[in-house]
């Protein structure tokens, strides 16, 4: 969780330097045309008051008449007393839906009363992926009565099916939450397969937030839902009384009496929270009434006319959507978060507000242009808005090195044919971009001039991790390999870098217990949340596997070339995920803005832990350099216990003792989580029994000195130990302390060889301490094709916790 707010936290900064986003308007008055902001006046294109009733004088006189009568508040807990204009407004509004109807202070928290208060402990819980931020806000606090929750690809009507079979003899009831018009793309869900549904399946009961779909469409305004299907008796029904109603609050509309009362006795926000004041009920009130009236239905057919008109002159001037419907809300595919600012802030310049669509709401690669239409814009204003966005659309795509092919390519939709000359000078890179599939492609010199001493990314050593991960018979044992080198104009090289494509755990950093519970489902499904990912480096390589030139001019151009040929293999591959890594905290502002740029988020990844310092020439010096407050554990629980081991360094050479190290190994693997990968595979190790560069200890009890109880594989540089693969005998675990043994026997081998410094890895942060380790913050930049698998990781903790 503190990833993602430190992700969205990020992304809001970035806004906030580019002007975007917590704005304020400038205006004495406002006419619901246009906006000024910063002293420039924009016409508004995101306004969600579909109908543009904001200034009707009916409302208008039913806001002054309820302040004249009942004042600006009515400060009193509804649980005890309402003022009465609330019994009116929901009487008027069960006029309109024929339903019960409960008024809550806003939508959310009508959820938040509804939503705990329907949904009983033996029940189950499906989310649509793209339901509403506050919808799913109120299902997490389902989450505290272990109610199991999961989450389900957009509007995917076959993946729902086949989730309610699954949990159908499970479960009393089986809810699926949804929106009826969806705020970010402004599709909608496919209701007359979830009316299908609700007819075959007894369990299966629908929440529906419609709040976007309110007023402008329906019957007397009651929305997109019902002017679709019927209200049946196992949907409950959210609005909004904001947007198109003019006014303020939301209401939970319910097929029964009994359901409403409940929820009005038990919902917590209809106990605790603030009511809407009465000026606020008064419009409420008039808006309802004005509703009923043959006056709305014309504005209802205004708003059908420019939405209809938007859609034809999106489709005549070749501007994409990515999903097109016949709501007020549109949005436009762009690509990463650099480009739609560059259009946003195109659009500001011409005189246009309109919004951006960005992370969290959609992926990082996928952002967009959002606008909403309503009544207050005429269509004037509509038709030259529109051109003038494919215009700045082109140009904006063009500067910022992307393409109408590429965004097609990126949304998989339908090539985009614009007839739109751009006056946009193309970028003349000055730097050659070489790939190559093997390192023998590469001159070892060159590689090893950057690499010999950075982990264990030697030439020989990639050479060799090739050859084993390849032709395997487990599909995630095969990697495939990728290499860049960027040159300039001088044939200097500002960046190099491998990369692998390769089969990877979704949960790969997920906590603990949810690693724990998936695995409990991969022993019947082996691949259960698992992806291609396209990394730097690679799953058992150690170092910094990009070198790059940060003194060079051009560096920001080569880092940029870099990544654009992971995301092609990402393209190629099928792959979900592209990673860099590994950064350290000392990374400065500018590279991280920058990556922000290009649509990777900056992902912390777990601590690394190395000693940096092995110049020490006795034990106590060496203890000397322990942090005080372990001192006592490391004489405790390592140095006290020195005697009991004997210790070789020698390699294995029987297939007896490499299938025993192999075991030793295993056993960790078996029990670590903290950072859950595939098992490495066997002939990987026959490869570090091989490779001179791989330095192998082994730890043997002086009263039983058959087969070790400790080893460690480690890779040796010219100046580093790296300290890679760790194996355990367990059952001598509490009386010998074998991990924390081998570890201050690594300590002592690093030393014994002359290396400089040891890296310690990832993990056990605490035991490495006591052997002397600092611990150092590790960061990777990540951007993710799509967002669905991280949703359901963060249910999946939940899932069949009451099975």
């Amino acid at each position: 969780m503190s990833n993602l707010i430190d992700t969205l936290n990020q992304v809001i900064e970035y806004g906030l330097e580019k002007d975007l986003v917590q704005l304020f308007t400038e205006n004495e008055s406002i006419d619901g045309t246009s906006v000024t902001i910063n002293g420039k006046t924009l016409i508004n294109f995101g306004s969600c008051s579909y109908l543009g009733l904001e200034h009707h004088p009916q409302l208008i006189e039913g806001i002054k008449i309820a302040a004249e009568k009942f004042g600006s508040q009515f400060s009193t807990s509804r649980s005890y007393l309402s003022i009465g204009l609330y019994r009116k407004l929901e009487s008027s509004l069960r006029a309109i839906f024929d339903k019960p109807v409960m008024v809550a202070a806003s939508t959310t928290l009508g959820h938040l009363s509804a939503l705990p208060t329907l949904v009983d402990d033996d029940d189950a819980v499906i989310l649509d992926f793209q339901v509403h931020s506050s919808v799913q806000m109120a299902a997490q606090f389902l989450k505290s009565r272990k109610i199991p929750l999961y989450i389900i690809p957009h509007n995917s009507m076959e993946s729902l099916e086949n989730k309610i079979k699954t949990l159908r003899n499970k479960h009393r009831k089986i809810w699926y939450l949804a929106d009826g018009v969806y705020s970010m793309y402004g599709d909608v869900a496919p209701l007359t397969e979830i009316e299908r549904m609700l007819n075959t399946y007894k369990q299966f009961h629908v929440y529906i937030d419609d709040a976007h779909g309110s007023s402008w469409a329906g019957k007397h305004g009651s929305g997109y839902v019902r002017s679709q299907i019927a209200h049946h008796s196992k949907m409950i029904l959210a609005i909004s009384l904001n947007k198109s109603f003019a006014s303020s609050g939301g209401a939970i509309v319910f097929p029964n009496s009994e359901l409403e009362q409940k929820v009005r006795n038990c919902g917590s926000t209809m106990i605790f929270s603030g009511p809407i004041q009465p000026p606020m009920l008064g419009a409420a009130i008039a808006s309802v009434k004005f509703h009923q009236s043959n006056e709305f239905i014309q504005y209802q057919n205004s708003l059908k006319t420019k939405i209809e008109y938007t859609n034809k002159r999106l489709k005549a001037l070749g501007l994409p959507q990515y999903k097109e419907s016949e709501t007020p809300l549109f949005f436009i595919p762009v690509g990463v978060l650099k480009i739609v600012i560059n259009i946003i802030q195109r659009m500001k310049c011409k005189g246009y507000f309109l919004n951006t669509a960005s992370f969290p709401a959609v992926p990082m690669k996928k952002g967009g242009i959002r606008f909403m239409i309503n009544n207050n814009l005429s269509l004037q204003h509509i038709d030259a808005m529109l051109v003038q966005l494919q215009r700045e659309y082109v140009f904006g795509l063009e500067e910022e090195d992307s393409s109408l092919k590429a965004v097609s390519r990126i949304f998989k939709i339908p090539a985009i044919k614009i007839n739109q000359t751009s006056n946009v000078k193309p970028i003349i890179s000055k730097l050659s971009v070489e790939t190559f599939r093997s390192i023998t492609s590469i001159q070892e010199a060159d590689w090893n001039n950057y690499f010999t001493n950075n982990g264990n990314l030697s030439y020989n050593n990639l050479r060799n991790i090739e050859t084993t991960f390849s032709n395997q018979t487990n599909q995630e044992n095969n990697w495939n390999f990728y290499y860049v080198v960027i040159k300039d104009i001088q044939e200097k090289i500002v960046l190099m870098s491998s990369y692998i494509c390769a089969l990877m755990k979704d949960d790969m950093f997920s906590p603990v217990d949810v690693s724990q519970k998936i695995e409990q489902k991969r022993q019947n499904s082996p691949y259960y949340l698992t992806s291609k990912n396209v990394i730097s480096g690679s799953m058992i390589t150690k170092g910094e596997p990009i070198y790059l030139d940060r003194k060079h001019p051009e560096w920001k151009q080569a880092l940029a070339s870099l990544i654009k040929q992971m995301q092609i293999t990402v393209e190629e591959e099928g792959a979900s995920k592209l990673m860099l890594r590994e950064f350290s905290a000392t990374q400065n502002a500018e590279l991280k803005h920058f990556m922000l740029e290009q649509g990777l988020i900056e992902y912390k990844l777990a601590n690394n832990s190395a000693i940096d310092d092995l110049s020490w020439n006795s034990k106590e010096a060496y203890i000397r350099q322990i942090d005080k407050k372990y001192r006592y554990n490391f004489r405790k629980e390592i140095l006290a216990l020195e005697d009991c081991f004997k210790v070789c360094y020698d390699k294995l050479k029987t297939s007896d003792e490499r299938k025993y190290g192999y075991k030793l190994y295993s056993n960790v693997f078996d029990k670590s989580y903290e950072l859950n990968v595939f098992k490495l595979p066997y002939s990987f190790f026959e490869l570090m029994y091989e490779d001179e560069n791989y330095d192998i200890i082994r730890l043997y009890s002086k009263e039983s000195p058959i087969h070790p109880i400790s080893i460690m594989f480690s890779y040796v540089n010219d100046t580093t130990y790296n300290a890679l693969i760790v194996g355990i005998d367990y059952s001598n675990l509490y009386r010998l302390n074998p991990y924390k043994q081998i570890l201050y026997r690594t300590v002592q081998r690093a030393k014994m060889l002359g290396c400089k410094s040891l890296d310690l890895a990832f993990t056990a942060e605490m035991e490495k301490k006591k052997v002397g380790a600092k611990v150092h913050s590790v960061y990777a930049y990540v951007q993710a094709m799509e967002h669905h698998t991280d949703a359901v990781l963060q249910f999946e903790e939940h899932a069949n916790s009451r099975n």
